[in-house]
């Protein structure tokens, strides 16, 4: 795992062929390539004391933001379908638990009630302040069974999603209640309104909408959410930080460890992959967020955003180490820190 760790950040690469290159001087590729592929298949991870690690590193305590969301990608005609729950913070969500899905497409209530059933064999329920998740996380079954374990959650609609007053009473598509609304106010319905599913079932559900676009545009013109256990006031605001693990998919994919450059499809492999690079990632950012305790932030660009993500300053910083042909051993042993006592390695002392 060191071994892997230290050329995934090396390299910035998923694909196990450029992995092997780097994984052990004086040893042959193929030989590189097939431990890492041994260990893929055959090493049996306690998926939940990785998950107790990586909660151990986040530098953040309770209550927290749970994010669910799904990644998919393609090698060749083989779909890779990873759903994922993490916890946000600071513009960016910290993987806990994952699951690989054996085929592609969209995933089901079932497959979300496993998700957040791994995730809370890591996380106390009673810690998670809300549960936040996009229009693919809104069938009726699964939002009861969040009201029935007592987890608050503000999850996106769709705009035609039907919203009634009663289970027999008349229902209307969600944006016929948002089209009133000038551009960029929202409103809170009053009361509790009957959420309908495709089969006929319902859930009771407080509901916000927000006008976000004009209606000449092209983009979808609504956020409409619906909540439960959360005050529907600051929803909207709640939800803004389901984009986090957005940020999280690209610092694994695009813009850190290219994730979906491996050519790996089987889900158990795919399943210890995403673990590594989770650990890797916590110990990235930890880099980074030290980084920016010491040496001050990455500098802002004129909008005002930072030119460079914390994960991406750990990354950098990681990189010059371990890739400097004169070696750091101070520099990287100081590093190593941060995955023994995260806090101490924060404090700046």
């Amino acid at each position: 795992m060191a071994r892997f760790t230290s050329a995934l950040l090396k390299l910035r690469a998923s694909n196990l062929w450029e992995i092997a290159t780097a994984l052990e001087a004086g040893v042959k590729e193929e030989s590189n390539y097939r431990r890492i592929r041994r260990f893929l298949s055959d090493y049996e991870v306690g998926f939940a004391e990785l998950g107790r690690l990586l909660m151990r590193l986040l530098p953040q305590k309770p209550p927290y933001k749970a994010v669910l969301d799904r990644t998919e990608w393609h090698f060749g005609e083989t779909p890779v379908n990873v759903l994922m729950v993490g916890i946000a913070h600071k513009g960016i969500a910290f993987p806990i638990s994952w699951t690989v899905l054996p085929s592609g497409g969209s995933s089901s209530a079932e497959d979300h009630r496993r998700a957040l059933q791994r995730f809370f064999e890591v996380v106390d329920p009673e810690d998670i302040e809300v549960v936040l998740g996009d229009r693919e996380f809104i069938s009726t079954g699964w939002l009861r069974w969040l009201q029935t374990k007592e987890i608050p959650f503000a999850v996106r609609l769709r705009s035609d999603r039907k919203i009634g007053l009663s289970p027999e009473g008349p229902s209307l598509p969600a944006r016929m209640f948002a089209r009133p609304l000038p551009l960029h106010t929202e409103k809170v319905l009053d009361g509790t309104r009957h959420l309908f599913g495709t089969d006929g079932e319902h859930v009771e559900v407080q509901v916000v909408m927000r006008r976000t676009a004009a209606p000449s545009s092209r983009e979808d013109q609504f956020l409409v959410l619906a909540t439960w256990g959360v005050d529907p006031n600051k929803a909207t605001a709640l939800y803004e930080q389901r984009w986090e693990v957005l940020a999280l998919f690209a610092a694994l994919k695009s813009r850190g460890y290219r994730l979906e450059q491996t050519h790996l499809t089987e889900p158990d492999r795919i399943q210890r992959l995403i673990g590594l690079l989770a650990l890797a990632f916590a110990w990235t950012y930890l880099v980074g967020q030290r980084r920016a305790n010491r040496e001050g932030p990455p500098r802002r660009k004129s909008h005002g955003r930072l030119q460079r993500s914390l994960f991406r300053y750990g990354l950098d910083r990681l990189r010059k180490i371990l890739a400097s042909p004169e070696p750091m051993p101070a520099a990287f042993f100081d590093c190593l820190r941060g995955l023994r006592s995260p806090t101490v390695f924060l404090s700046c002392t």
